[in-house]
């Protein structure tokens, strides 16, 4: 079992994380901010606390009867897929939403990461995920991709992404 102070750590971590995460997503105006990212992070984490910590101290002494961590870390990916499909829609011919729902679904990872205790793992994907969420701003100031304009895309509906 993990101690108190262990416990206290990876949910401020994971609050951190969360928060890191929403802020970007909310100084870009998205629709989904802090305190989505932050939910997300957290609850991850507290299910594989729960899943990983928790559950084999309730001492289930069933015959043939095994507990699976794993099993409740499916269930995280497999949920937050649900709720990152609520957050796409398309609009004309455009779809929105799923930078927010592959934030969504990532932050949920990292959730699960902290709640292990994987704190080093974290950090790096934060840092690979605002990379990746960069590198298209940055790859269209140097010219090497071109994303057309508002006014472009009403003109031209045969633009596809």
């Amino acid at each position: 079992m993990l101690s108190q102070v262990e416990i206290i750590t990876r949910m401020l971590v994971s609050l951190l994380v969360g928060m890191i995460i929403g802020y970007e997503r909310s100084r870009n105006l998205k629709p989904a901010g802090i305190r989505t990212y932050s939910l997300v992070c957290i609850g991850a984490t507290l299910f594989m606390i729960i899943s990983v910590y928790g559950l084999p101290t309730i001492g289930y002494q069933f015959t043939g009867f095994r507990l699976d961590p794993g099993r409740v870390a499916a269930q995280i990916v497999t949920g937050i897929g649900f709720v990152g499909a609520g957050a796409i829609w398309k609009d004309r011919g455009n779809i929105r939403g799923l930078t927010t729902a592959a934030n969504l679904w990532v932050t949920a990872g990292l959730g699960m990461a902290v709640g292990l205790g994987m704190f080093f793992l974290t950090f790096v994907a934060v840092g690979c995920i605002f990379l990746a969420l960069y590198s298209s701003p940055v790859l269209c100031r140097l010219g090497l991709l071109n994303y057309p304009t508002d006014e472009k895309k009403r003109k031209d509906d045969d633009f596809t992404y």
